[in-house]
């Protein structure tokens, strides 16, 4: 195959290949999984793309090649015509020279002398002979001659057009290898991308992880304190109050609800900023602290921020659910499945550590500490 042949070829093949792997470099992931098919992806393309490059850089070099040929086929070429035209130059001189000399009296002496300086007839005959074929010849090798000259100008022409082709083909190739390093630039780029953003949503998750693990570990260790601390408040209640300390068991008149109460005692832990004795102070204990809330019970709607769940404090406004003129907070220690609750709280009906169960969560308003 010719060098033509294979570089067209390879022109023909570059543009298959960009054609097969054209693959997009640009994509948005919001989930790791997407972002390692991209990687995926940008990986194949750069090797492709590179597969292509190098193949292109090494036709790249054959045509270089090509053309320092081509080039010194032209400066020989243009050697040898310059040789040949000198020498018929020099040719064209010297027949001009004899046709004159041929055609002046001297140059008729001078075949004259050749006669009669002949020793015989045959000898005169084949001098002038001799001098008519060495003119003959010389006519020969003028016209071998300028044929041998339109032939290397015909060769010379052809050179020009091959090194103009070749030339036009090296500049092709030269910029499909160059959009080749570009495409694999690109691909690199993509994967760095790509990767960045896959750690920077891994971190996320960790330190998501690390925090839900400190939020459990600060609910445990709360609600552990304020069961102690319910414990201390009962044991109080039944050392002051023997004849309060058994519970007993009532039902509310204004909601229907059951509720469980104990006796209330006349102070709360001494870190406790809420009244003794007091609703506020109950879920205060109970949660092992929480945020200094200000206002009445039913004030605390303002710090309103959940819906309903374990472990939120609720408010009931005034009038709801039997809450008083100042309203009332409870702490939510199960959520049914009926929509439906059970508390447990602190200066309701008189009691302390009282539970209940309350039908709806309508008009009520929930904290989560």
């Amino acid at each position: 195959m010719s060098m033509k042949k294979k570089i067209v070829s390879g022109l023909m093949l570059s543009a298959i290949v960009f054609a097969s792997v054209g693959v997009s470099t640009k994509a948005s992931a919001t989930t790791t999984a997407d972002l390692d098919k991209i990687i995926a992806n940008a990986q194949a393309g750069s090797a492709t793309a590179k597969t292509q490059a190098d193949s292109l850089a090494k036709q790249v070099e054959d045509s270089k090649t090509k053309l320092a040929t081509l080039t010194a086929q032209q400066a020989d070429t243009t050697k040898q015509i310059n040789t040949l035209s000198a020498q018929i130059k020099d040719r064209q001189i010297s027949l001009a020279a004899q046709a004159r000399s041929a055609q002046t009296d001297g140059g008729a002496a001078n075949y004259i002398n050749v006669v009669l300086s002949s020793k015989s007839l045959t000898d005169a005959v084949q001098k002038v002979t001799a001098m008519s074929e060495v003119v003959g010849a010389n006519n020969t090798m003028l016209q071998q001659q300028e044929a041998d000259k339109k032939t290397l100008d015909t060769k010379m022409a052809a050179n020009k057009t091959a090194y103009a082709e070749a030339t036009k083909i090296q500049q092709n190739l030269a910029s499909q290898e160059q959009e080749a390093k570009v495409a694999q630039l690109s691909y690199q780029a993509t994967i760095t991308t790509a990767t960045n953003q896959k750690a920077a949503i891994q971190a996320q998750i960790v330190a998501a992880q690390k925090a839900e693990a400190a939020r459990v570990a600060a609910q445990e260790k709360a609600q552990a304190a304020a069961a102690a601390n319910i414990a201390k408040a009962q044991a109080q209640a039944a050392a002051q109050s023997p004849a309060a300390s058994t519970s007993t068991t009532t039902s509310s008149q204004s909601t229907g609800s059951s509720y469980t109460s104990v006796a209330t005692p006349t102070t709360s832990s001494g870190s406790n900023p809420y009244p003794a004795g007091q609703c506020t102070a109950f879920v205060y204990d109970y949660f092992g602290g929480i945020p200094n809330y200000s206002g009445n019970a039913g004030d605390w709607v303002a710090y309103a921020n959940s819906g309903l769940a374990v472990n939120t404090i609720v408010v009931f406004p005034p009038g709801v659910d039997g809450a008083g003129g100042v309203g009332h907070v409870a702490a939510v220690t199960k959520v049914n499945s009926d929509g439906s609750f059970e508390i447990i709280e602190g200066n309701y009906a008189g009691g302390w550590g009282t539970t209940r169960h309350i039908a709806s969560a309508a008009g009520l308003s929930f904290i989560r500490p």
